[in-house]
């Protein structure tokens, strides 16, 4: 990722295959956003899993103010597991 020389926007180079799900938070209000690594066709009664997945995501998000609570819960509930894995793989050698 590199930073803009003269505002603050970050740029991410995403695969072709790649969807990314963007959120953000300004004044108490979330923003959504998706963007694909390629194109995505319109009209298209069925999308590729990725960009339905993060579709979905984004739409729970914005219409379901439950969800985002949800999902930190589920997050911190499973952050001490991902430590405790991290414990347990060795050290790679030098």
């Amino acid at each position: 990722m590199a930073a803009a020389a003269n505002n603050d926007t970050v740029s991410v180079e995403l695969d072709t295959g790649e969807v990314a799900l963007i959120i953000g938070e300004e004044d108490g209000s979330m923003s959504v956003r998706v963007v694909a690594g390629s194109e995505v066709p319109d009209g298209n009664a069925d999308l590729p899993a990725a960009p339905e997945i993060v579709l979905a995501l984004a739409m729970r998000l914005l219409k379901d103010p439950d969800f985002h609570d949800d999902v930190l819960d589920w997050y911190y509930e499973h952050q001490d597991e991902d430590d405790e894995d991290d414990e347990d793989e060795p050290e790679p050698e030098k």
